[in-house]
C-alpha cells in the first residue's frame, strides 16, 4: 500500500538540469513515475547569481552545484525525494521523509584526483544515507556500493528509457554517412574524432556533428592543433526529434569520448539501429560492453587515432544486410531499457519502497 499525503506531490525530483541528457532524462523518470499511478513534481535547481562561478575549476563548480540543489530543495515537501544526480545529494538537508539518489555516474569514477577529493570525501555520506540508490548501470551501481562501504543501502539499477525505434522513422534527405556528438568537444574527444575522420573518410563521405556550433568546433580543433577535415557539416544544436532522425539514417554514430557517465548519445544511436563505432572509453559506460557484443571490430583496440580509424572503416564498409542484423541484435540487448519495462520496475520495486506506509 502506498503512503499518499494529501496537499504533496507522491515524488519530488530535484533536477540539477545542467545538460540538455540529463534534463531529458529527469523529465522521462518523472514520466515513468506517473504512469505507475503517483504525482510527481519536477523541481529545477535555482542557481541564481552562483551561476557565474561555475566556470572556474570542477571542485568549485561541483561546490555551487551541491550548494544551489540544497538551497532549492530546503524548501520541497513530497512522500519521497528523489535527488537526479551524487553532486546534487551531496550537501542536500536533512528530509522526514524517504530520500532516493540516481545517478550516471560516481564522484569516485569520474572525479579523480586532487580536484575531486572533496567530493568523494561527501559523496560517501550522501549515499550511505539515502533510503535507495537508482544506478543508471550496473558499473554505477557498483562504484556506489564501494564508496558507500558498508553502509550502502539498497539500489535499483533504473536506466533512463530509450527511444523505440518508431520515434526515428523519418529519414532527413541530408542523412549522413556518419554522425557524432560533440556539445562538451573535451569530455567528447572532438580532437581524436576528426583527426580519425581524416584517416578514414570514404570518398565524399559526410560526418554530421552535433551540439557544437562551428565556430566553437574550430576553436577548440585550433587549440589541440588538428586541422578541420573535410566532409564535415556542424549541426549546432537540434531538436530532438530530428537528432534521432538524422542518428537512424546515418550509416554509423561515432564516439571519440574521454570518459562516459551512461552513454546516452551512443545507448540511443544503438536503440534506433545504427551501428555504434567507439573508443573503449572508461567510466559508468553501459554502451560500450553492448557494442563490443554486437560487433567487436566496431571497438576501438585504443583510444587512438588510427585505432578508431580502423573501427570506422568496419562500421561504413557493413552492408544492408549486416546493418539490419546489427539492428535485430541490437534491439533484443536494449529491451530492459525499453519504456515497458522501466515502468514495471516502477510499479514493482520503486514506487512500494519510497512511497509503503512501512518505510
Amino acid at each position: 500500500m502506498l503512503a499518499r499525503v494529501p496537499g504533496r506531490a507522491d515524488i519530488a525530483l530535484v533536477s540539477l538540469g545542467t545538460t540538455m541528457g540529463l534534463r531529458e532524462a529527469d523529465a522521462a523518470f518523472a514520466s515513468l513515475v506517473r504512469a505507475a499511478g503517483a504525482s510527481c513534481e519536477v523541481v529545477p535547481v535555482r542557481f541564481g547569481a552562483t551561476v557565474a562561478l561555475r566556470r572556474r575549476s570542477m571542485a568549485l563548480i561541483d561546490l555551487v552545484e551541491a550548494l544551489s540543489a540544497r538551497h532549492t530543495a530546503a524548501g520541497v515537501r513530497a512522500g519521497a525525494i528523489v535527488y537526479s544526480t551524487v553532486t546534487a545529494a551531496l550537501l542536500r538537508p536533512a528530509h522526514d521523509v524517504p530520500v532516493a539518489v540516481r545517478f550516471d555516474g560516481t564522484a569516485g569514477l569520474n572525479r579523480p584526483g586532487r580536484g575531486g577529493a572533496w567530493q568523494r570525501r561527501r559523496e560517501r555520506h550522501a549515499l550511505a544515507d539515502a533510503a535507495l540508490l537508482l544506478p543508471w548501470s550496473t558499473p554505477a551501481q557498483a562504484a556506489a556500493a564501494d564508496a558507500a562501504g558498508a553502509g550502502v543501502p539498497p539500489s535499483i539499477v533504473f536506466p533512463p528509457p530509450l527511444p523505440a525505434v518508431e520515434a526515428a522513422r523519418h529519414v532527413p534527405a541530408d542523412a549522413p554517412d556518419a554522425i557524432a556528438y560533440a556539445a562538451n568537444p573535451d569530455k567528447r574527444g572532438l580532437e581524436l574524432l576528426c583527426e580519425a575522420w581524416a584517416r578514414a573518410r570514404p570518398g565524399a563521405a559526410t560526418l554530421a556533428i552535433g551540439g557544437i556550433e562551428r565556430e566553437a568546433g574550430l576553436r577548440w580543433l585550433a587549440r589541440s592543433g588538428v586541422a578541420e577535415p573535410p566532409g564535415i557539416v556542424w549541426l549546432g544544436r537540434v531538436e530532438r526529434e530530428h537528432w534521432l532522425g538524422l542518428v537512424a539514417s546515418a550509416g554509423v554514430f561515432v564516439s571519440a569520448a574521454r570518459i562516459e557517465d551512461w552513454g546516452l548519445a551512443q545507448m540511443e544511436a544503438l536503440a534506433v539501429g545504427t551501428p555504434l563505432v567507439a573508443t573503449p572509453a572508461p567510466g559508468a559506460n553501459a554502451s560500450l560492453p553492448l557494442a563490443r557484443r554486437l560487433a567487436p571490430a566496431l571497438v576501438a583496440a585504443q583510444r587512438s587515432a588510427p585505432s578508431l580509424a580502423d573501427a570506422l572503416r568496419a562500421g561504413l564498409a557493413l552492408d544492408a544486410g549486416e546493418r539490419a542484423a546489427y539492428a535485430a541484435s541490437a534491439a533484443e540487448l536494449l529491451e530492459p531499457f525499453g519504456e515497458a519495462a522501466l515502468r514495471r520496475r516502477m510499479a514493482d520495486e520503486i514506487l512500494p519502497r519510497l512511497l509503503s506506509s512501512s518505510v
